[in-house]
């Protein structure tokens, strides 16, 4: 029977040979981020239905900045994360306006601060690792001024 070994050091060896390290999406950050949006909405007339229509629509300029922790247990990984948005945004139409020959008035919407809270469950996978697949779900709340303003007579 015979053995034989040979003698190396580890930077004989190259960068191949050394184990890859594995990605882990543990721990907390923080972030910030730029958009655009469009957003619609509609008012109810009491007074039957406008002839220039009920919807608003509502474009829009968002910013804001989130916050957020993930916890992984082998290749499964849960988060929970806060964030929030303020909106540059304004729209308008003509509303409640049952005829062209009576007062009517601009309905006028402007979403202005947009917040979620939610959870995530995901599956880490790829050859280290670094690929996260996931399902996020929470709640959302919009502060959302809308009024209405007198156009005069038509």
């Amino acid at each position: 029977m015979a053995i034989a070994t040979t003698g190396t050091s580890m930077a004989n060896l190259g960068r191949e040979a050394l184990p890859p390290s594995v990605w882990n999406w543990s721990g907390g950050y923080i972030g910030g981020h730029v958009g655009g949006g469009y957003g619609r909405t509609s008012f109810t007339n009491p007074f039957g239905p406008p002839i220039y229509g009920d919807v608003v629509d509502i474009p829009s300029f968002v910013a804001g900045g989130q916050i957020g922790y993930n916890w992984q247990n082998n290749s499964w990984v849960y988060g929970l994360e806060l964030d929030a948005s303020a909106a540059v945004a304004s729209g308008s139409n003509t509303c409640l306006a049952a005829s062209d020959l009576i007062v009517s008035a601009n309905c006028n919407a402007a979403p202005n601060l947009f917040a979620t809270g939610t959870g995530r469950i995901g599956y880490a996978f790829g050859s280290l690792g670094q690929t996260l697949a996931y399902l996020k779900a929470g709640a959302a709340w919009q502060e959302l001024c809308g009024k209405l303003g007198d156009d005069g007579m038509r």
